[in-house]
């Protein structure tokens, strides 16, 4: 198990093991979400740096 805490995974209630999994999960999407963005941005702005 990636980057958990070792006490954590020992002593965690299921309750704390949920909330932490759907956080995870919110920042999984913001982070996806960023990188849709950043994609589109660098698909917008690559043909104008070809034709400089």
């Amino acid at each position: 198990m990636t980057a958990l805490d070792p006490d954590f995974v020992a002593n965690a209630s299921t309750d704390a093991i949920r909330t932490q999994y759907e956080r995870a999960e919110r920042m999984a999407e913001l982070w996806a979400d960023q990188a849709r963005d950043l994609f589109l941005l660098l698909a917008e702005r690559a043909p104008e740096e070809t034709t400089r």
